[in-house]
């Protein structure tokens, strides 16, 4: 025997589809925390992080020595690795969209080689600071990925604020994940396999 959804649990299913936000996992910068990431992200429109499911993070590791932002704010810290902070990591779970803030090409040539081919088709947007000591390997991450989105600042290595030029393109880039997530949602009506048919 089968039982089936009702039209008015399918449209409600249908309905929570829609209002659902992107997912993203939140991981600081080195010594900093979950914490502080949070506070610098209230610079940024709430029209944006409104849109956003923003999971914070800290790092496993305590941070001993002087942070950059020690004269901001205070410790603890955290730090994602005991070894060098340029490490690549394996077997994670497939990434659907990317924001990469400050972020840079990995140096070690091998390791760049298994990370970046063949290049990276998930929606990216990538936020590069004019001061940003990195720059330049920010601009080589940028080749590694399919069509990404850039927003560049004056500022440094830091989370900046958005002007009204980054804000649109960053509007951009989370109308492009909500289409894509409507798109793979409403396959098969809307209804994940799994929840179309009950058997009994």
């Amino acid at each position: 025997m089968a039982l089936r959804l009702s039209i008015l649990e399918l449209k409600t299913y249908q309905w929570e589809l829609k209002k659902k936000k992107p997912r993203f996992l939140c991981l600081h910068g080195f010594r900093t925390s979950a914490e502080i990431m949070q506070k610098q992200l209230t610079n940024w429109p709430e029209s944006i992080t409104e849109k956003m499911d923003l999971v914070f993070i800290n790092a496993p590791n305590p941070a001993q020595r002087k942070s950059s932002v020690g004269n901001f704010f205070d410790p603890p810290y955290y730090k994602w690795f005991e070894y060098d902070e340029g490490a690549t990591l394996t077997n994670v779970p497939k990434i659907k969209f990317l924001i990469i803030i400050g972020g840079g090409m990995v140096l070690n040539p091998a390791l760049a080689e298994k990370a970046f081919v063949p290049p990276i088709k998930c929606p990216s947007v990538h936020l590069i600071g004019q001061r940003d000591y990195i720059r330049p390997h920010g601009n080589k991450l940028l080749e590694c990925f399919v069509d990404p989105l850039v927003i560049r600042h004056p500022k440094g290595h830091v989370i900046p604020e958005l002007d009204e030029k980054g804000s649109d393109t960053m509007q951009m880039f989370l109308e492009k994940i909500e289409k894509s997530l409507h798109i793979n949602n409403t396959i098969n009506g809307g209804i994940p396999n799994q929840t179309r048919r009950i058997q009994t």
